[in-house]
Formats: C-alpha cells, sequence, structure tokens
C-alpha cells in the first residue's frame, strides 16, 4: 500500500475543515434519518409484499452506514488529536495526518459493513477518510429518500382510511345517542373490520389499494339507517298521536258501519253481508305495543310495527268503508226497484192496462216482496223483472 506524498501545513488545515464539514453534514443526516417516521414504519413486524421487501433492503443498509459514520467519527477524531498535539506539527505529524486525510486508512467489507479485524476473512476495500464521507452523504440521502416515499405512502394510506374512520366515528355516536345495543354491536362489528383493513394496507402500504368498497358502503348504509332511526325517534310524538286520532276515526266509521249493518238486517232478508268490522280493539292493543318499544328504545322494530299500524288503520278505514257501503247498498238497492216497480206502474196505467188481472196480481207480487221487512231482495228483483218483462209482452203483442 503507497503511502501518499506528505501534504503541507495549510493543505493539512484545508482537508480537516472540510471533513469537519463534511462529517456535520453527515451526523445531522444520520440523526434525522434515526428519528424519521418512515424507519418506524419499516421496522415493523407485520410487513408483507413491496414494502416488506423495501425493508429489508433500507435496514441493513441503514445499519452498513451508522458502521461507517462511527468509522469516519474515529478517523476524525484521531485527526483532530494529531493535529492538536502543536499549532506547527511536524514531519512525522503531517505525515500521519497526510495517511489519515488521503490515505486508504478503512477497510470495508464486501457489503459495506466497516471491518474491525481487516486481517480476518477475505481482504476488505479500502478507503480514504473523504472518499468515505462522500459515500456517506450520497447513501444516507438515498435512505433519506426511501424513508420520505415510506413515510408519504404512510401518509396516503391514512389519508384513505381517515374519511371512514370518521363516517364511523359519527355512526358510533348516533348510535349511542339511539341507545340501541343492537345497533351499538354492528358498529362495533365494522370497527373490527376497519381495524382489520386498516392493518392490512398498513402492512404493505406502498401498494395499498385503500378500503375495501364494500366497507364504505356498509358504513354509508348503517349511518343511513341510524339517521332514519333518529327522524323516526323525533317524529315519533307527532306520528303516534296522528295514528291514535286516525284509529278514533276508524272507530267511528266502524260504528256507522254496524248502524248500517243493523239497518241492513232489519230491512233485508238474509243480506249476505260480510261479519261487521271491529279492528279497533287490536289497533288500540298495537299502539299499545308501540309506545312499549318506544320505552325500551328498540328503534328498528319500532319503525316496522310503526309502518304496520299504519298500514292496518289506513286498511281498516277502506274497509270500513266498502263495508257500509254494501250495506246501504243493498236499501239503495230495494229503494231502486220500487222506484222501477211505480215506473212500470205508471207506464201499464198509461197503457190503458191498469186493471189487466194478471199484470196486476204480478204488481202485487212484487209490491208485496218490495214493501215487506224483511225484504227478501232476490225474490223482489224477480217479481219485478216478471212484472217488465210481462207488461213488455203485453205492449209487444199490441194489447189495448
Amino acid at each position: 500500500m503507497t503511502a501518499p506524498a506528505p501534504m503541507s501545513r495549510n493543505q493539512v488545515d484545508a482537508a480537516i475543515v472540510g471533513l469537519v464539514a463534511a462529517h456535520d453534514r453527515i451526523s445531522a443526516a444520520m440523526y434525522a434519518l434515526d428519528a424519521h417516521p418512515g424507519l418506524v414504519v419499516l421496522r415493523g413486524d407485520d410487513l408483507r409484499g413491496k414494502t416488506r421487501r423495501v425493508a429489508t433492503e433500507t435496514l441493513p443498509r441503514l445499519d452498513v452506514l451508522w458502521s461507517q459514520f462511527a468509522a469516519l467519527g474515529s478517523v476524525l477524531d484521531r485527526v483532530k488529536t494529531v493535529r492538536g498535539t502543536r499549532s506547527k506539527p511536524g514531519d512525522d505529524e503531517l505525515s500521519e495526518l497526510t495517511l489519515l486525510l488521503r490515505g486508504p486508512v478503512l477497510p470495508l467489507a464486501p457489503d459495506g459493513m466497516v471491518v474491525d479485524d481487516p486481517l480476518a476473512g477475505p481482504p476488505p476495500n479500502w478507503v480514504t477518510a473523504m472518499g468515505l464521507a462522500q459515500e456517506l452523504e450520497r447513501g444516507s440521502a438515498e435512505v433519506t429518500g426511501t424513508l420520505d416515499g415510506v413515510q408519504s405512502a404512510y401518509a396516503q394510506a391514512a389519508s384513505r382510511f381517515e374519511p371512514l374512520t370518521k363516517a364511523l366515528d359519527r355512526v358510533r355516536t348516533a348510535a349511542e345517542a339511539l341507545g340501541y345495543a343492537a345497533t351499538g354491536a354492528e358498529v362495533e362489528r365494522l370497527d373490527a373490520r376497519l381495524a382489520e383493513a386498516t392493518f392490512d394496507a398498513m402492512c404493505d402500504l406502498l401498494e395499498t389499494a385503500g378500503p375495501p368498497p364494500a366497507l364504505a358502503a356498509e358504513i354509508d348504509a348503517l349511518a343511513t339507517r341510524l339517521a332514519d332511526l333518529s327522524r323516526l325517534r323525533d317524529a315519533y310524538p307527532d306520528r303516534v298521536r296522528r295514528l291514535r286520532a286516525a284509529v278514533d276515526e276508524v272507530a267511528e266509521m266502524e260504528a256507522e258501519t254496524g248502524r248500517a249493518y243493523a239497518v241492513a238486517a232489519a230491512k233485508i232478508a238474509d243480506p249476505g253481508l260480510p261479519p261487521a268490522p271491529d279492528t279497533v280493539p287490536a289497533l288500540r292493543a298495537h299502539l299499545a305495543q308501540l309506545d312499549q318499544l318506544h320505552r325500551e328504545q328498540r328503534w328498528p322494530r319500532l319503525a316496522d310495527e310503526l309502518t304496520t299500524v299504519e298500514r292496518s288503520v289506513a286498511q281498516a278505514r277502506e274497509r270500513a268503508t266498502q263495508l257500509r257501503e254494501a250495506a246501504e247498498g243493498l236499501l239503495q238497492r230495494r229503494a231502486e226497484l220500487r222506484g222501477r216497480l211505480d215506473a212500470y206502474r205508471a207506464r201499464a196505467g198509461r197503457l190503458g192496462l191498469a186493471e189487466h188481472a194478471a199484470l196486476a196480481q204480478l204488481h202485487r207480487a212484487a209490491q208485496d216482496l218490495l214493501y215487506t221487512s224483511p225484504c227478501d231482495l232476490p225474490a223482489a228483483t224477480r217479481a219485478t223483472v216478471a212484472y217488465q218483462r210481462y207488461l213488455y209482452e203485453l205492449t209487444e203483442r199490441g194489447h189495448p
């Protein structure tokens, strides 16, 4: 190994200044690396995929840089010691300083680590202090770039999950406000899935695709459902008040239907009507069940039952109206038949058939049926039609 030509004092001092400046820069870079957030990520235990490969390449390289940095510091300390011996170094000091500053004094293994025993193992690669300083600056800058990329990827991955985390927090708050245990359990289930998805993403954040779309859709769906339940909770007093009023109306309508039934039963023989409606007791019992569900804060069940009661009330109103109209329709049918019989009787009078014996007999039969209570409506209908037909027959025959 050929020794370099001795340096002058000025050359030595200039070289020392350059090496100290380089060491200071490297020192700042190395300690910045040691505190870099990206390094924390790469030191994780559960890395996978590309992130694991980057960690496998970067962490050993960082160990190499620290090994080289420590060796460079030792050389610099020796340089400072020799140079500080006296203000004007002699030939021996200048020779040693020249060797330390320009000579190949640092043995490196093939992987870049500083070799403690140059005589053991394969021959090392000898480098100068300034050459190593330059290599350290380049290497620390490259590792810093890698860690910056990891940190950026971490921030991007976190930003993809942050909206879901905030959305789930809002859902949790809404569930707690509702006090509904089943919804709270669903929130916890989604929270566990979000935590799992976040963990998986952070294990390979350099290739993460973000949170699963299905998870976001489920959180949105739950948020929508909770919003609906919150509106139900707030609107329940007005809705149940309107329902009670509607049930009272149904009670009055069914009473009217009952009265129409009574009249029909008295006036019409065997009216053939279905049983009179009597839904109000069941509806009021259902209303009481709604109040119980409201007290127990069982909002999904309350929503379903409230809709059921509202639908039942609407159906009861419609049914009561239909049955009342059916009962009243029987009386209207009787009145219609009476009117038709009177009209046919008047026509027979105009045709001079009022005293026609057979026709008069048919008229009496129909009239007896129509004006007898209860009225046999089918028989009365047949009798009226028979009178009508016979009148037409007499008319067609040209009977005077």
